[in-house]
């Protein structure tokens, strides 16, 4: 995960998200998070849909594009960013939890056939 953050880790002894730790954990600026979830209650929810999708995501920034982007059919085409804002968090949860929105690791791999000879490692970037 980018920066070496677990999504568990966001989460304050009182139960609060960190915005700032989510923020990097996602590999979001601070304000764009706070802009898509601007209170509590809907940086907790974001954050359970966000740990529910990441096991079918590569990345946790890929969670992120996943919940701004992904238009579900079951609900007339809203994105996931759109149901947390009409506060229908709880329905997108159960839905997720089914196992009825991803059949298949999103966004998907490409495959890979070949690497150049050229390529350094990564440290040496």
């Amino acid at each position: 995960m980018k920066n070496g953050l677990l999504l568990d880790h966001c989460i304050e002894p009182g139960g609060d998200v960190n915005a700032g730790i989510f923020a990097r954990a996602l590999g979001v600026d601070t304000f764009e998070l706070m802009r898509a979830a601007p209170t509590q209650r809907h940086l907790k929810d974001l954050y359970t849909i966000i740990c529910v999708v990441r096991p079918w995501t590569r990345t946790a920034s890929d969670s992120w594009i996943w919940y701004h982007t992904k238009r579900l059919e079951r609900f007339g085409g809203r994105t996931p960013a759109a149901m947390v804002n009409e506060d229908r968090c709880a329905e997108l949860k159960d839905f997720l939890e089914a196992g009825e929105a991803l059949t298949r690791p999103w966004p998907p791999s490409f495959p890979i056939y070949y690497t150049p000879k050229d390529v350094r490692a990564a440290a040496n970037g």
